[in-house]
């Protein structure tokens, strides 16, 4: 009994933690004033582009992106950093392009992105930076940036030019060292020699006297009551996030039918090309947007609702041990709508 009391708390707390989840995606929307600054920062981006100066209007499109995410944006931004002469970074933002448009099932879009990051991988120059003997707590960065210990040795693309390798570890001096790619198709690898004691740095981790101060006890969770509220309860909760998930299932379905109806006009009608459209072509784009990102939004509460009231039940039918439990919600995300998929086990 106390085993299954033990393992209705942890689906609880599971539940809590997938709704405050869902909440959180939700209030992921940009708002009105972030989906204007967005498109500001974007025709700002397109207008300096046509001026030729590069370097400004990159970050205009990377800030515009950061705001409200689109693949139209992400074309731009990969096109303008490839201009730049920046291919690794041009060659990553055409990956997630390609990676957007085969979520919203944007086929030719994907094709599109997916060439242009093949030619530009044919060019890459790429930095290994290999440790040989690392020290307890070693860091290594690539201009400031943590590398994984996992990606050291790897030659790993980067852009043209000079790059700064620091390495550091606690009671040792620091290692850094300035790197020049050497062209397309090449790579420079930098070794981190193993590195030097400091004395200066470790004489002040110690405390007065020299010696090092006894090691504070581990925190260790306190074991508290039960707290179950009965399969009663259970199962009323069970019922209240089915509601739940009806609910979010029903908007998602409707707010995703529409986005594909807005979708479809703009297509037809008033759009040339996948990104040349009139007027009323963009407003219909823009707003097929906003509604697929609804539906994506009430797709996952309504997934989540949904496997968490059947948990919920599942634990309510009797004081037996249920067998393992497993529940795993995939999100399907669109341009023109949204959906879910939802595996579990019980």
């Amino acid at each position: 009994m106390t085993r299954h009391r033990g393992n209705s708390r942890r689906v609880a707390w599971c539940v809590a933690a997938l709704l405050s989840l869902s909440a959180g995606v939700a209030r992921a929307e940009p708002s009105a004033d972030q989906a204007a600054a967005a498109e500001a920062l974007f025709r700002e981006g397109r207008d300096l582009v046509a001026q030729g100066k590069l370097a400004e209007a990159c970050p205009k499109f990377a800030a515009s992106q950061r705001l409200d995410p689109g693949y139209g944006t992400q074309w731009n931004l990969a096109d303008c950093l490839e201009r730049l002469g920046r291919s690794a970074s041009a060659w990553a933002a055409f990956r997630e392009a390609a990676d957007m448009a085969s979520r919203s099932g944007q086929a030719d879009r994907e094709a599109k992105a997916t060439r242009r990051a093949a030619d530009l991988e044919k060019k890459l120059e790429r930095l290994a930076i290999t440790v040989t003997t690392p020290a307890d707590g070693l860091v290594v960065r690539r201009n400031g940036a943590v590398l994984d210990a996992g990606a050291w040795g790897a030659p790993l693309p980067v852009d043209p030019g000079k790059h700064r390798v620091e390495a550091t570890a606690p009671g040792k001096r620091p290692f850094s060292v300035e790197a020049q790619t050497a062209g397309p198709g090449q790579v420079v690898t930098v070794e981190v020699p193993p590195l030097e004691d400091d004395p200066a740095a470790t004489a002040a981790t110690l405390p007065p006297g020299g010696q090092p101060g006894p090691l504070a006890a581990p925190l260790r969770p306190t074991a508290g009551g039960d707290g179950d509220g009965g399969a009663d309860t259970r199962r009323t909760l069970a019922f209240v996030a089915g509601g739940v998930g009806v609910a979010g299932v029903v908007t998602g379905s409707i707010f995703g039918l529409l986005a594909s109806s807005r979708w479809n006009e703009a297509q037809d009608d008033h759009c040339r090309t996948e990104t040349l459209c009139d007027a009323r072509g963009v407003a219909l784009v823009e707003d097929a947007k906003s509604a697929a990102k609804l539906s994506t939004a009430g797709f996952i509460v309504g997934g989540v609702g949904l496997a968490a009231g059947v948990a919920l039940f599942v634990t309510s039918l009797g004081d037996t041990e249920p067998a393992a439990a497993r529940i795993v919600v995939a999100p399907a995300v669109g341009t023109t709508g949204g959906g879910l998929a939802i595996h579990g086990r019980f």
